[in-house]
């Protein structure tokens, strides 16, 4: 049902717009559609064509874990297309019954809408990462996102139960936009701007779960210690590990599977990897001189989609952290690996970018990404700030 309330909204929602039939790869291809209950009962007994009644009981099917929020899925054929894909590109839904029978995450895709925590909090809408479209708008912009106010009529979807809790003095939404503002300070290459934030969210988690409001007013005033440069662990540890989470993902992801597969042949192991590696990282850095501002804003808009480090999920704010890092190492490994054996281009790099946050935002990754990097022992400060810094 369509409301009118004052959002938070990064800056950039007001300018995008949806490029209908021209992406290159549509919205619906590469991952599972999730459903909630109340649109799998209606599709199961919704009366339609016999054709597109086949679609629905072949391709969807329920969630392994079902929740009224995520109770079932549209699994991807073995091309990756959406069953409910016309050959033609057109959704098969959409065409025969209209655009109101569309679940509601086919609607609003790519804007993710938050409703608020607390009364004193605006609801959120911002886009997300994983659509071309959303990637487009950050890629030559130089300035900050910014979050302002605007009065928006949207058709708002139920909010979801919450079912994991953290303390947050009831200033969550004021504690995650000055995470943002840390990841912002251009005075630090990316790298060691994400080792500060994972560090003032150790010390803030430390200070929300003691109820030190003084403690936790301190650090969003700015009175951040000064976290140290751990020692550097030699490069061969963090490209293993890289290589390793990523050669694990792209076994289990159609999204990224194909990138994946072309990084890891472009480094290797052995005596040259570290040569290889240093010579891709110049070829994209020489082509994108500006690839950290990029970064940047990719990472911004993520924390703001996400609600990072207050996801609803039951991991603790220093896994979160360690999501984090994994997000950028993916990010940072497919796109050096992928364009350095070609002219890079801006399309090949917003695609790159695309696919891997089809596999960050509509998997698990975020969830299992600290036991992953546990498993493959990497999760003190010293070796993720190796990792990070590859």
């Amino acid at each position: 049902m369509k409301q009118t309330n004052d959002f938070l909204i990064p800056d950039y929602f007001p300018e995008f717009h949806c490029k209908i039939g021209n992406c290159r790869t549509a919205c619906c291809q590469g991952w599972p559609v999730s459903v909630s209950m109340e649109n799998y009962f209606t599709l199961l007994g919704i009366d339609c064509p016999p054709d597109l009644r086949s679609r629905l009981d072949v391709g969807l099917r329920m969630a392994d874990h079902p929740t009224p929020e995520e109770y079932a899925r549209f699994n991807p054929r073995w091309n990756g297309d959406c069953p409910m894909r016309y050959e033609d590109g057109r959704c098969a839904l959409h065409a025969e019954l209209g655009e109101d029978i569309l679940p509601e995450v086919c609607r609003l895709y790519p804007r993710g809408i938050r409703h608020s925590t607390a009364e004193h909090e605006l609801p959120e809408c911002s886009c997300a990462n994983s659509c071309e479209a959303t990637l487009e708008l950050f890629l030559h912009r130089t300035e900050p996102i910014r979050f302002i106010t605007r009065r928006l009529t949207l058709d708002m979807p139920p909010a979801a139960k919450r079912t994991s809790f953290f303390p947050s003095m009831n200033r969550e939404q004021e504690i995650r936009l000055f995470f943002i503002r840390i990841l912002q300070d251009r005075s630090l290459p990316l790298y060691q701007r994400i080792a500060q934030l994972c560090g003032c969210v150790e010390d803030m988690d430390t200070a929300l779960n003691a109820g030190d409001a003084d403690a936790v007013q301190s650090l969003l005033d700015g009175n951040l210690p000064l976290y140290p440069i751990p020692e550097q662990l030699p490069f061969a540890f963090a490209l293993n590990v890289a290589e390793s989470m990523v050669d694990l993902l792209d076994h289990r992801s159609s999204s990224i599977h194909d990138l994946g597969e072309a990084a890891l042949a472009a480094f290797g192991n052995g005596d040259e990897a570290q040569s290889r590696y240093d010579a891709a990282k110049a070829h994209f850095e020489n082509a994108f001189p500006q690839w950290e501002i990029f970064f940047e804003h990719i990472l911004v808009n993520h924390l703001f989609f996400d609600r990072f480090p207050f996801q609803d999920r039951p991991v603790t704010l220093t896994e979160e952290c360690i999501a984090l890092c994994a997000v950028y190492t993916l990010m940072r490994f497919l796109c050096l690996g992928c364009l350095a054996s070609q002219q890079p281009e801006d399309d090949t790099l917003v695609d790159t970018m695309a696919a891997a946050f089809r596999l960050i935002q509509h998997s698990d990754f975020d969830r299992t990404a600290a036991r992953m990097l546990k498993n493959l022992h990497c999760t003190s400060p010293a070796q993720l700030h190796a990792l990070i810094s590859l």
